[in-house]
């Protein structure tokens, strides 16, 4: 469904990505995890078609469903994102207008869809997927709302066209522990009654372990170990992804 090959991409003092090869097949969940800086968001910019700005695509070959991508400075329009492709922000609430309701940006989106609308998804149902008030959100103000509920709003109406693939870049990092928990379990839900297919980005490695069916660990740009979910958590071979299993917080009662 999705191959990257070979691709390396750079900025004008260091390599980001580095000869770095992925494959993403129908139905799969993937997770890319790795610290800040490695190299795990500009994947996402990729294959949105988002703005490079200093970053240059130098090498390599990347394809969605044998259609190829061309990464460029400027913003690119792919025709699958935003309808068979849909995507997660970390910082979600950004593209939210403050002057706008909530169904108001529901609205927009329906209308950005014109032939797809009687294919959407209700505003309600989609808010009630991801754990919020069906009755009272949608006439609040995006400045009404907490962090974590803007969040949960963005991937509700990321949800609307039920894609048939989502791309997130650290999409729990904004939730509480609780819908954190939600999210995952509708995210689960969804691969079972959609047949959703998954990539995403995270430093949160309960996340991974909770999602994926394979993990890949970057560092400084290169997937440095790549594997099943059991092979990763419980067999690790790199010293880097033991780094990061030990990193992560045990529950002291």
């Amino acid at each position: 469904m999705l191959q990257l090959t070979n691709v390396t991409v750079t900025s004008p003092s260091k390599v980001i990505l580095d000869q770095l090869s992925l494959t993403v097949s129908a139905g799969e969940a993937v997770g890319i995890v790795g610290e800040s800086g490695s190299g795990k968001t500009t994947i996402l910019k990729l294959l949105l078609g988002l703005p490079l700005n200093d970053l240059v695509f130098t090498e390599g070959s990347i394809s969605y469903r044998d259609q190829p991508i061309n990464p460029q400075k400027k913003r690119v329009s792919y025709p699958f994102v935003g309808t068979e492709v849909a995507w997660i922000s970390q910082q979600s609430s950004l593209g939210f207008n403050n002057n706008r309701k909530i169904k108001h940006h529901y609205e927009d989106l329906v209308k950005s869809h014109q032939s797809r609308v009687d294919e959407m998804r209700s505003l309600e149902d989609c808010l009630q997927m991801v754990g919020l008030d069906q009755l009272q959100i949608p006439s609040k103000y995006p400045l009404e709302l907490s962090g974590g509920m803007m969040q949960r709003v963005a991937i509700a109406l990321a949800l609307a066209s039920h894609p048939k693939f989502l791309l997130a870049d650290e999409p729990t990092s904004a939730l509480d522990v609780l819908s954190k928990e939600s999210l995952i379990e509708t995210l689960k839900k969804l691969r079972l009654t959609d047949h959703l297919t998954l990539l995403f980005v995270t430093h949160d490695m309960s996340v991974a372990k909770e999602l994926a069916d394979r993990v890949l660990v970057m560092k400084e740009g290169k997937i440095v170990e790549e594997g099943s979910r059991d092979h990763i958590f419980q067999n690790p071979q790199h010293s880097y992804t033991q780094k990061l299993l030990r990193a992560i917080p045990k529950l002291k009662l």
